[in-house]
């Protein structure tokens, strides 16, 4: 009997422990999950050198914006290559906290 407490407590330290070291492994950093928002737009500028799109889009009600036009980064500047002024577009953008939302997809809509 005494032999099984020991081994029971010995398990529960070493246990405990060992979620409190997990919890805070450096090798294990908390992910920042980045929200995606999917939009309706024009295309009114492409700006391959900043690689950068400058689009007229819907209202974003998550957001809360309102319809607008403004510059958009495109985190795949190859996507820019097929895109004109006067393009529909659908697209997908992320928002970091306190940082520019950047185009993880965009294609034209026919």
């Amino acid at each position: 009997m005494k032999r099984f407490l020991i081994t029971t407590l010995a398990c529960l330290s070493f246990g405990g422990a060992t979620i409190f070291v997990y919890a805070n492994d450096a090798h294990h950093p908390k992910v920042e999950v980045q929200k995606s928002y999917a939009v309706k737009g024009e295309v009114v500028v492409v700006d391959k050198a900043s690689g950068k799109v400058k689009l007229k889009h819907e209202p974003i009600p998550e957001l809360n914006w309102p319809a607008m036009t403004m510059f958009f980064e495109v985190a795949d500047k190859s996507q820019l290559d097929v895109l004109k002024a006067g393009d529909q577009v659908k697209f997908e953008f992320v928002s970091k906290e306190g940082g520019a939302p950047l185009i993880t997809q965009i294609n034209t809509v026919k």
